[in-house]
């Protein structure tokens, strides 16, 4: 007998997860990171009530926004980048994450960015700090306060309105690739200390108020040269923008083996990225193939094409034009979806979906909850 609509919807959907699924079998989560994630969700305001609410149960590592090591359990990555967080960041429950490398909360609605750098410093293992758009007009932490941060590699602070000097205990993070500090509000002269971070590979300090001369220590820097400012010329309050010249650049992504064609398109850290299109950055992570116009990428094994997305996780494949996606694992397809959770197919516009496992098509729906199969206008 022939099968009926039904249930080929339901073979239909449980095919899709036998595809999505392997990584949402979750390692276990450890009680300690269980703990200090629940600490951290417990005292945020704004988004952080929809957080409490998605992440429910003991399977951490399944969580919206968490990343494990898949062998030992522990989170090594919490990246809640635009989810309307709100409050003083509880850094005190972070530094309960004993494996901690990867921090990304940019574009949320945080303050108190020395309680956090304080905590934070003493986590060994932390590699990538990424708060852009947060603190609105606070003072990073002066000498003397901060140490540590020995492994970090990547530090975005960019479009903080942070106040003050560039401080030196940032001379200490001597394995720092990627330094954002741009779109401040920070004075005073560019540390000739900058020039002893040998393994910086991209630096924006552009659109703060610094004068002077730019230091002979930093122009002296292997592949570095100043955008379109002479050794030695005077500056105040104008741009200041200083990356790899474009042989050291060329040689740096051929040992990353990115792929980078069209105009305006930055890998900031990463490898094995194909970028395509024009104004396309991919922020952090490792063989994204992005295309098209306008996409802010994040995470690991991303395929995004068509307009003007924002991708967050790992091992999305989004296509149409802007959708905004965060979690792991989600085929987005249409346009104007705006897509959270874990193991989602969604086709068509308009829709809102979180959870995990859901098959959603058609458009306007609002879909929250689990393993849930939705379809018509």
């Amino acid at each position: 007998s022939r099968m009926n609509p039904m249930a080929k919807c339901c073979l239909l959907f449980f095919l899709l997860l036998a595809v999505l699924l392997p990584e949402a079998r979750a390692t276990s989560c450890h009680p300690d990171d269980l703990l200090a994630l629940l600490d951290f969700a417990g005292s945020l305001n704004g988004g952080g009530v929809l957080l409490r609410v998605t992440w429910s149960g003991a399977a951490c590592c399944s969580w919206e926004g968490v990343g494990c090591d898949a062998a030992s359990g522990r989170v090594t990555a919490l990246r809640l980048p635009r989810q309307g967080l709100r409050g003083a960041i509880p850094g005190t429950s972070l530094a309960g994450l004993a494996q901690h490398e990867e921090l990304d909360l940019s574009s949320n609605n945080f303050h108190n960015i020395s309680g956090l750098l304080t905590v934070l410093h003493g986590c060994q293992n932390l590699t990538t700090l990424i708060l852009t758009k947060n603190f609105g007009g606070e003072e990073l932490p002066g000498d003397g306060i901060i140490g540590g941060f020995k492994s970090l590699k990547v530090l975005a602070l960019g479009d903080c309105a942070l106040k003050g000097r560039i401080p030196e205990w940032l001379s200490q993070c001597k394995k720092m690739e990627v330094l954002d500090l741009s779109r401040n509000q920070f004075v005073g002269t560019i540390p000739s200390w900058i020039g002893q971070l040998h393994h910086l590979c991209y630096l924006d300090l552009s659109n703060n108020s610094l004068v002077g001369e730019v230091p002979k220590s930093l122009t002296r820097l292997k592949g570095f040269a100043t955008a379109r400012r002479p050794e030695g010329m005077t500056f105040t309050n104008m741009p200041l923008y200083v990356k790899h010249n474009r042989s050291t650049l060329g040689r740096r992504l051929n040992e990353l083996r990115n792929v980078i064609t069209g105009t305006n398109n930055v890998v900031r850290f990463g490898r094995n990225n194909v970028v395509s299109g024009n104004d396309n950055t991919v922020i952090f992570g490792d063989e994204n193939t992005v295309s098209g116009n306008n996409h802010a990428v994040y995470g690991n094994h991303n395929t995004v094409s068509g307009n003007n997305h924002v991708v967050s996780g790992s091992k999305h494949v989004v296509s149409g034009s802007r959708h905004g996606v965060t979690g792991s694992s989600s085929v987005v397809s249409g346009f104007n979806n705006g897509v959270s959770g874990i193991n989602h197919v969604v086709s068509g516009s308009n829709n809102i979906v979180s959870g995990s496992s859901n098959v959603v098509s058609g458009m306007n729906h609002i879909v929250v909850g689990n393993n849930k199969v939705v379809s018509g206008a």
